[in-house]
């Protein structure tokens, strides 16, 4: 009997968890410790998973129906990850295809020989990099990044995470920083040369964590007000960075509105955690994303960048014109 009072303890204890994961979701606490929790909402809810299990092994079924509901609650926050819902156009044409990779370079120190050996092997178009510093754009160039790449909107720092780039194959207009952020946010129009214009920005608002939380959830919301104001109210967009902000934070969900779309949400490609990508344990939160307007991403996939904390996103993003 001790053994199943206990056991019924700890599974009560697990699925209160996992609620605590739902509510976090929804409610997007200004609070530090409450906002890392967001970042971790799936394994909250398989923590109730978990405790719905044993409560039903034990046949507590009126406690099971409860972490039932729980656990219901919480795959609903990530179902549309998993379910394909891309946007169609229907008065719209389309061109061809761009592949867009993203690269968080970890402070310069990522292989930059790597990194450009990526842009080759998946023909990219257009390459985001965040924490990019001075050494690390002479060792990309050294790399052969130019002739891969050559048209380029650099905002590098000396050392450190604050610095961004944009390379592309495609000429860049009207390059310039997006508003004043703790690290460098950019936005440039790419000419594909066929008629289409894309408004294409590489960000990196700070993170919610250590620093203080109002700090990280006002860069988000400047984040999402200058992206529509270069964006205008019409026209594909696409929006590849470290947002570092997961899909379970309100602030990131309220830079999808206004046709604003998660690529992850139109190809069905799931969580795609991508940090951190060095430890002895897989990455377990995803805050590497690319959003699109006025665009259909064909395919998004996870890929390792060598020598870097994260994993990087390559994705076939085609946008549309008319």
């Amino acid at each position: 009997m001790t053994v199943r009072r206990v056991l019924h303890g700890l599974a009560l204890g697990a699925v209160v968890v996992g609620a605590l994961g739902v509510g976090v979701h929804y409610l997007g606490p200004e609070s530090n410790k409450l906002i890392l929790l967001s970042s971790f909402v799936p394994l909250l809810v398989a923590a109730g998973a978990v405790g719905l299990l044993i409560l039903l092994a034990l046949r507590a079924w009126r406690s099971a129906v409860v972490a039932l509901l729980v656990v219901l609650a919480g795959v609903w926050t990530h179902l549309p990850l998993f379910v394909p819902s891309r946007p169609s156009f229907p008065e719209r044409t389309a061109g061809e295809p761009i592949i867009v990779l993203q690269a968080n370079i970890r402070l310069g120190e990522a292989d930059a020989a790597g990194v450009v050996d990526l842009v080759r092997q998946y023909d990219a178009d257009v390459l985001t990099v965040e924490e990019l510093t001075d050494d690390a754009v002479t060792r990309l160039r050294a790399a052969g990044i130019d002739d891969l790449l050559p048209e380029q909107f650099v905002s590098p720092r000396p050392e450190g995470g604050g610095g961004t780039g944009i390379y592309s194959r495609f000429p860049l207009r009207d390059a310039e920083p997006l508003g004043r952020f703790a690290m460098q946010n950019l936005v440039a129009d790419l000419d594909l040369g066929d008629g289409r214009t894309v408004v294409l920005a590489a960000v990196h608002p700070m993170p919610p964590y250590p620093e203080p939380a109002w700090q990280w959830a006002a860069e988000m919301e400047k984040l999402g007000v200058l992206l529509r104001e270069r964006a205008g109210d019409d026209g594909p967009v696409i929006v590849s960075g470290d947002f570092n902000s997961t899909w379970s934070h309100t602030r990131y969900r309220a830079l999808l509105t206004d046709g604003f779309v998660d690529a992850a949400d139109q190809t069905g490609a799931g969580l795609l955690p991508s940090f951190p990508a060095d430890a002895a344990y897989p990455a377990v939160i995803g805050i590497d994303r690319m959003i699109t307007r006025d665009a259909v991403v064909n395919r998004l996939t996870r890929i390792d960048i060598p020598g870097s904390d994260h994993h990087g996103l390559v994705a076939s993003v085609t946008p549309w014109s008319g």
